[in-house]
C-alpha cells in the first residue's frame, strides 16, 4: 500500500520533524544533556516530604512573672490585641493568657510576605500600652511544621540543673548557628537562680525592709569604666569592677551600718544560697522524670532534609564541647520520616512504571516500539525537575507520587503506533523511509497535542485552589502540566527522531495478537446488540448514572486522609486544673511506664506545662506525650493497626490512672491543628465566644454532652477556663490612706516578699543567673502568715499587710482564651470509626437547638470546617473545567451538539467514581475530588476518539457500519490508554506504606474508575450516537462537515487498532 502525499507534508510540524530527523546526531546530544541535566536538578530539587499547609502567623510573646490569667489579659494581652488589629490580610488576633504569659497570635492569608507580616506586627505592639518592664517578643521565624528535630542531654555524672545550663548557654548559640535552624527552644530542667529568702524577724530587728535589701542589691553589683591614663607613653584602661559573683559575695553585700558602726549584711538578715526559678515546665524521658531536651525549628520556608543535612555536618563538632561525662541523645529526627515517605513513593512510582512498560509490551506486540514509548517517562520526570529546578517552583513527594506514567505515555504510544503502522503498510526503503516517518509523526502532532491540551485543562483549575487545599494539591497540579507538556515535546520532537535511527535498517513488522482479536470480535458482537436495543443500554446507564448520584451521601466526607508520620502525639488533661507541677510529674511518670510497656513504642517522652520561652504555653494540668513507633514491620502480629494499639494504650491508661481526659493524634498533625483552627487538640472543634467565663463553660458543659452522645466522635473534652484558686489581696484604700501607704508600696511587698522578685543579675563569662529577693518559705504559705507580712509606712511603723488589704480565697480562671476580641472556649473530639462529614453533621444539628444568651455566639473548627470551605470550591471548580473543555471541543467541532454528545459521558464517569469510591471504602475528600476532575478528562479525551472516527466515516458507510467501524478501529488505542492509565497509578492505590495516605483517593479514583468508565462509554456511545446520526447525518453530508483537527485526531488514536489487528480485520 503506498502511503500518498497530503496535507501533513506541507504542514509545519512535518518541515520542523524532518529537520529534527536529518540533525538527529544533534538532537540525540541534546536530549541526553537534557536527562543529565534532570538528573542533577532532581538531586538538588527541595523536596518536602509533607508540605507546610498552614496560614502565615506571628506570635507575640510577652513574660509577665508573677501574675496570674486575669491580669496577664486586662495589662498585656488586650492592649496588644487592640494595636494588632486591622493589620492588612491579618483576621482577627486570638490569644491565651495564664500563669505569668501572654501569647497573641496573628493569622495571614497567603497575600503577604513573612517578613513584611513580621515588621508590621513589630511596629504595632511598640504603642501596646502595657506596664513598663515587660518587653512583648516575636516568636522565631517558623512554621507549624517547623520543628525538624528533638534530642535530650543525658548524663550520668550532671545535675539537670547543669545539663539546663548546657543547653541555654551553649547549645542554644551553637544549634542557632546552623544554616536553617531558627531556634533551639529548651525545655525542662530547673533554671539555676541565687535565692536570698529573708527572715522577717531579723529584718525587723535590724529596723529594715525589703526595699533597702534590694537597693543594696542592685548597688553592689556594677561595673564602671574611668577612661585611661597614661605612663610610660602607654594608655592604660581604667576599669571599676564591683561585680557579684558568688553565694559569699551576696551575702556580704553591705546593707546599712548601725548607729554603733556596724556594718549589716544580707547574710545577717537572710539565707543566701543556689536554688530554683519558678518553674513553668517539667520534662521526663522514659525512666528520667527531669529530663532536658532540646526542639530545633526550621527557618519558614527551608526545606527539612537540607536544614538537618547542615545540622548532622556539624553534630559531632557541638557534641565534642560539651562538659566531659555529658552527651547528645536523638529524640526525633525529621529525616526518619522524610525517608520512609520517599521509600513509600519512590516504590510506588518504581512500580507503576515497570507495570506500564510491561503492559505496553504486552499490547503493542513490540519490544522495540514499548521501549521507545518508554522513553517518555524518564524524560517527563526529569525535564519538569529542570523547570521546578529553574524557575524555583516549590514540589513535594506526595505530587511526585501522583504522577500517573500512565497518562503521560499515551501520547507517545500514538506517535510511535503511527509511525510503525505506516512504515508496515507502506514498506519504504532507503530515503523513503525518513519521509514515512516524518509525514506519519507530523499527521498525528496536532491530537497528540489536543488531547493533551484536554488533559492538562483538568488540572488548571486546581490552581484556583487556596488555604490548606491549595498548599496540597497545588504541586501536585503544576508538576502534572510540567509534565504532560514535557512529554508533549518529547513525543513530537525526539520520539520521531528516536524512530528513525531504530527502525531505519529494520523496520517494523506487524505481529497479530490473539488476545486483541478475540476482545475485538466479542465487542463487535455486542455492539450489534447495543444498536439493536439502544433505548434499552441509555435506560440501563441513565439507571446507573442516578444511582452513582444517590449514593454520593453515603460515601462520608473528609477534608483528606490523614498523613501517617510514625507516632503518635497524646495530650492528657488532669482534673482540677489547679493540679500541682509535682503531682502532674507524678501521672506523667506513671503514664511513660505504661506506654513503656508496649514493644512497638521506641522512647516515651512526656512534657508538663511550658517551656521557658512560652513558645508552647500549657498549664500544669495539661501533658504532652510523644511516642515514637517503630516500623510496623516490627510490631507484634496481633496488633493489626495504629488504631488497635491506641485503643489499647488508652484501656491501660483508663484502668490505672481514672479520671484523665485523654486526646490521640500525631506530632505534626497536632501542630496544624493549633496553627490553622487555634484549639489545642481534636480534629474537629466547637468555639463559643462571649463575656463571661463561668458562663461561657455552662454552653461548653451542654456542647459537650450532645458531642459525647454522638457515635463516632470520642475523646471530647472542653477547655478548662476557671478552678484556679486564688490568694487575693485587694488594697483597702481607706485604710492605706490612714497610714500614709500607696499602693505601689503595698503590691511591691506583695511582689517581692511572696512571689520573689529578680534585683539583679550575677555574671559568669557568658552566663547570666537571677538574684531573687523573697521571705522564707515558712513565712508565705497561708493566707495568715501573708496577712502577717510588715509594710513599712512613711513615718517608719511597721503594719501587718492584713490591716492594709483585704485577703481572701477566690476561685479564679486558669487560662483565659480570647478570639475576635472576645473571650472563647472550645469543645473538642476526635472522629473514630465513622466519618467526619456525617458525625459533624449529626451534631450540628442538635447544636442548632440551643438557646444561646445574647452576645454569645457558635463556629465551628478543625478538618471538617476546612472540608466545607474546600467543597464550596470544588463546586464551583468542576463546572468550569467542564466548561472549559465543551468550549475546547466547541472549537475542535464547530458544533455544540457534537461537544455536548461527547460531553455525555460525564455523568457516566462520575457515577464510577462514586461506586468506586463506596467499594474501596474511601471517602470523599479533597483528593478523592481532584482524582474526579482528572478522571472526567480521561473518559471525555475516549470519547473524542470515537465520535472523530465516527464523524469521518458518515459519507462513505451506512450509518450501522460508519459506527461500529469507528468504535472497532478505536477500541484498542481507547483500552490500552486507560490501561496504561489505570496500572500506572494502582501502585499508589494499593499502597499502605507512610507518605502515601493523601494520594491514595485520588490514585483509587483514577486507577479504578478509568476502566468501567471506558467499558460503559464504549457501550453508551454508540447506542446514542445511533440516535443521534440518525438525525444528524443528513445535516452533516450538506454541509460537509469535516474538520481537520479532529481528522488528525482520529488518524492519530486509530494507529494502535489498526498496527494491533490490521485494516483488512477491521473492514470485515
Amino acid at each position: 500500500m503506498e502511503y500518498s502525499r497530503d496535507s501533513s507534508e506541507n504542514s509545519l510540524f512535518f518541515r520542523i520533524i524532518t529537520w529534527l530527523v536529518e540533525k538527529r546526531t544533534l538532537v540525540v546530544a541534546l536530549f541526553l544533556v537534557l536527562l543529565l541535566s534532570g538528573v542533577f536538578c532532581y538531586e538538588k530539587l527541595p523536596l518536602e516530604a509533607f508540605p507546610d499547609v498552614a496560614n502565615m502567623q506571628v506570635r507575640v510573646i510577652t513574660q509577665v512573672p508573677g501574675k496570674a490569667s486575669e491580669e496577664v489579659e486586662r495589662l498585656v494581652t488586650i492592649p496588644i490585641e487592640k494595636e494588632v488589629n486591622g493589620i492588612p490580610h491579618s483576621k482577627p488576633p486570638r490569644s491565651i493568657s495564664i500563669f505569668g504569659l501572654s501569647v497573641v497570635t496573628i493569622v495571614f492569608d497567603d497575600h503577604i510576605e513573612p517578613n513584611s507580616a513580621r515588621q508590621q506586627v513589630l511596629e504595632r505592639i511598640g504603642h501596646a500600652d502595657i506596664p513598663d518592664g515587660l518587653e512583648p517578643e516575636l516568636d522565631p521565624n517558623a512554621s507549624a511544621v517547623g520543628e525538624i528535630f528533638r534530642y535530650s542531654v543525658q548524663s550520668d555524672t550532671w545535675s539537670s540543673m547543669d545539663r539546663k545550663e548546657v543547653q541555654d548557654w551553649l547549645l542554644n548559640r551553637l544549634f542557632k548557628s546552623v544554616d536553617g535552624i531558627v531556634d533551639a527552644t529548651g525545655f525542662g530542667g530547673p533554671t539555676r537562680v541565687f535565692l536570698v529568702e529573708m527572715d522577717p524577724g531579723r529584718v525587723q530587728a535590724y529596723g529594715l525592709d525589703q526595699s533597702d535589701i534590694a537597693a543594696a542589691l542592685a548597688t553592689s553589683n556594677d561595673s564602671t569604666g574611668g577612661s585611661y591614663i597614661t605612663s610610660n607613653d602607654q594608655r592604660y584602661m581604667v576599669r571599676g569592677l564591683g561585680l557579684l559573683k558568688s553565694v559569699d559575695d551576696i551575702g556580704d553585700v553591705v546593707i546599712k551600718t548601725s548607729d554603733e558602726g556596724v556594718p549589716i549584711r544580707v547574710k545577717d538578715v537572710a539565707d543566701v544560697r543556689i536554688g530554683e526559678a519558678v518553674r513553668k515546665g517539667q520534662v521526663g524521658i522514659d525512666d528520667d522524670d527531669d529530663a532536658v531536651e532540646g526542639i530545633l525549628m526550621m527557618r519558614r520556608g527551608d526545606n527539612p532534609s537540607r536544614v538537618i543535612e547542615n545540622l548532622k555536618a556539624v553534630w559531632d563538632d557541638i557534641s565534642s564541647q560539651l562538659p566531659e561525662g555529658m552527651r547528645l541523645v536523638v529524640l526525633q529526627d525529621r529525616t526518619a520520616l522524610v525517608n520512609r515517605t520517599t521509600e513509600t513513593i519512590s516504590h510506588n512510582v518504581a512500580e507503576g512504571i515497570v507495570l506500564v512498560v510491561v503492559l505496553l509490551m504486552l499490547f503493542l506486540f513490540q519490544i522495540r516500539s514499548a521501549l521507545i514509548c518508554s522513553i517518555v517517562i524518564p524524560s517527563a520526570l526529569l525535564g519538569a525537575c529542570i523547570i521546578l529546578r529553574v524557575f524555583d517552583i516549590p514540589a513535594n513527594l506526595l505530587s511526585l507520587g501522583a504522577i500517573d506514567f500512565g497518562i503521560i505515555v499515551d501520547g507517545a504510544v500514538i506517535m510511535v503506533e503511527n509511525i510503525t503502522l505506516r512504515l508496515c503498510n507502506t514498506n519504504p526503503v532507503g530515503s523513503s523511509i525518513k519521509r514515512t516517518v516524518c509525514l506519519a509523526a507530523a499527521e498525528v502532532a496536532k491530537p497528540i497535542l489536543f488531547s493533551t491540551t484536554i488533559i492538562a485543562m483538568t488540572f488548571l483549575p486546581i490552581l484556583s485552589f487556596e488555604h490548606v487545599e491549595g498548599r496540597l494539591f497545588k504541586p501536585l497540579a503544576v508538576m502534572m502540566i510540567l509534565v504532560l507538556s514535557v512529554a508533549s515535546f518529547t513525543t513530537i520532537a525526539i520520539i520521531p527522531v528516536i524512530v528513525y535511527i531504530v527502525f531505519r535498517k529494520r523496520p517494523p513488522v506487524h505481529r497479530h495478537n490473539p488476545v486483541v482479536t478475540a476482545v475485538r470480535n466479542g465487542y463487535r458482537r455486542l455492539m450489534i446488540r447495543v444498536q439493536k436495543k439502544s433505548r434499552t443500554t441509555i435506560t440501563a446507564v441513565a439507571i446507573f448514572c442516578i444511582t452513582g448520584l444517590i449514593i454520593v451521601p453515603f460515601l462520608g466526607a473528609e477534608f483528606i486522609p490523614e498523613l501517617e508520620e510514625g507516632n503518635i502525639w497524646l495530650t492528657v488533661t488532669i482534673l482540677p486544673s489547679s493540679v500541682t507541677l509535682e503531682r502532674s510529674v507524678e501521672i506523667a511518670r506513671e503514664i511513660r511506664e505504661i506506654i513503656g510497656t508496649y514493644p512497638e513504642v521506641q522512647t516515651t517522652l512526656t512534657q508538663v506545662g511550658a517551656p521557658d520561652d512560652g513558645t508552647d504555653p500549657n498549664p500544669y494540668n495539661m501533658i504532652e506525650v510523644l511516642v515514637p513507633l517503630k516500623p510496623q514491620e516490627e510490631w507484634r502480629p496481633e496488633l493489626k493497626s495504629k488504631e488497635q494499639l491506641i485503643e489499647s494504650i488508652e484501656e491501660q491508661i483508663d484502668s490505672r490512672i481514672p479520671g484523665l481526659i485523654l486526646n490521640f493524634s500525631q506530632c505534626i498533625k497536632d501542630s496544624m491543628e493549633e496553627s490553622m483552627s487555634g484549639v489545642k487538640n481534636g480534629e474537629y472543634a466547637v468555639k463559643i465566644t462571649g463575656h463571661d467565663i463561668r458562663r461561657l463553660e455552662k454552653i461548653g458543659d451542654q456542647i459537650e454532652d450532645v458531642l459525647n452522645d454522638t457515635p463516632g466522635i470520642v475523646d471530647v473534652a472542653r477547655d478548662n477556663l476557671s478552678g484556679q484558686p486564688q490568694l487575693v489581696v485587694e488594697i483597702a484604700n481607706q485604710q492605706a490612706s490612714r497610714y500614709g501607704v500607696t499602693a505601689r508600696q503595698i503590691l511591691d511587698v506583695v511582689e517581692t516578699s511572696v512571689g520573689g522578685k529578680a534585683v539583679t543579675k550575677i555574671i559568669e563569662g557568658e552566663r547570666r543567673f537571677d538574684v531573687i529577693l523573697r521571705l522564707r518559705e515558712p513565712y508565705r504559705q497561708t493566707p495568715r502568715e501573708v496577712g502577717e507580712i510588715l509594710v513599712t509606712a512613711p513615718g517608719g511603723k511597721k503594719i501587718p499587710l492584713q490591716q492594709l488589704a483585704r485577703i481572701k480565697l477566690l476561685d479564679g480562671a486558669n487560662a483565659i482564651l480570647r478570639e475576635n476580641n472576645q473571650r472563647r472556649i472550645a469543645v473538642y473530639a476526635n472522629i473514630r470509626g465513622r466519618d467526619l462529614g456525617s458525625s459533624v453533621m449529626d451534631t450540628q444539628a442538635k447544636i442548632a437547638k440551643l438557646k444561646l444568651p445574647r452576645g454569645y455566639h457558635i463556629s465551628y473548627a478543625g478538618e471538617f470546617e476546612r472540608a466545607r470551605q474546600a467543597g464550596e470550591r470544588l463546586l464551583i471548580v468542576v463546572p468550569i473545567t467542564l466548561l472549559l473543555i465543551f468550549m475546547l471541543l466547541y472549537i475542535a467541532y464547530d458544533s455544540a451538539g457534537t461537544a455536548i454528545f461527547i460531553m455525555s459521558v460525564v455523568p457516566i464517569a462520575a457515577a464510577c467514581a462514586f461506586f468506586v469510591l463506596l467499594i474501596s471504602g474511601t471517602h470523599l475528600s479533597i483528593s478523592s475530588g481532584v482524582g474526579l476532575i482528572a478522571l472526567l478528562g480521561l473518559t471525555i479525551q475516549n470519547a473524542v476518539i470515537i465520535t472523530s472516527r465516527t464523524i469521518e466515516l458518515f459519507e462513505d458507510l451506512p450509518v450501522r457500519a460508519a459506527i461500529r467501524k469507528a468504535a472497532a478501529e478505536k477500541m484498542n488505542a481507547v483500552f490500552l490508554a486507560a490501561l496504561v492509565a489505570a496500572v500506572g497509578l494502582a501502585p499508589a492505590a494499593f499502597s499502605t506504606g507512610i507518605g502515601s495516605q493523601s494520594q491514595k483517593p485520588f490514585a483509587i479514583v483514577i486507577a479504578f474508575g478509568i476502566l468501567p468508565a471506558t467499558i460503559l462509554s464504549f457501550v453508551f456511545l454508540p447506542a446514542i450516537a445511533h440516535i443521534f446520526v440518525r438525525r444528524k447525518k443528513r445535516v452533516y453530508s450538506r454541509e460537509d462537515h469535516r474538520l481537520l483537527l479532529a481528522s488528525s485526531l482520529e488518524q492519530a488514536l486509530s494507529g494502535s487498532g489498526s498496527s494491533l489487528a490490521g485494516p483488512e480485520e477491521i473492514d470485515r
